[in-house]
């Protein structure tokens, strides 16, 4: 399990991760997340690495911001305790969100799905996911 790994993430990965610019999530994803977002909706951030695209997005606006990572690595020194986002330590594997959320993203956090035989081919072993792609089916 990554939670027993002593190498949980690279640091320029997700770490580092703005919300603009070179190593950011618009360019990772191909669109900017606040262009898919109105003021006051939510943002769910699964292996956010140290919530600075979070915490550069809530001085962008007021939106409902989430981040989860297994690492307590938020860039808390740089941005203040969150800047608007709540950041979580938890593992996926065990993590529910407990609600919805109007985008959620997750990248090069979670690079493998389980396809074993008979398995759902959206199962993914880990429960927050499992239970976000369910809602999103539905």
């Amino acid at each position: 399990m990554l939670e027993q790994s002593s190498v949980v993430a690279n640091n320029a990965m997700n770490r580092e991760r703005g919300l603009e610019g070179v190593n950011s999530y618009a360019r990772e994803l191909g669109f900017h997340p606040l262009k898919a977002l109105a003021p006051g909706q939510g943002w769910l951030d699964l292996c956010c690495g140290s919530g600075r695209a979070l915490i550069e997005a809530s001085r962008k606006g007021t939106y409902d911001l989430v981040g989860v990572d297994l690492v307590d690595y938020f860039d808390v020194d740089n941005f203040g305790s969150g800047g608007g986002a709540t950041l979580i330590t938890a593992s996926l594997a065990t993590w529910l969100p407990g609600r919805s959320f109007d985008l959620i993203t997750c990248v090069h956090g979670l690079h493998y799905r389980y396809l074993g035989a008979g398995a759902d081919p959206n199962y993914t072993g880990q429960p927050a996911v499992d239970s976000l792609y369910r809602s999103i089916d539905n």
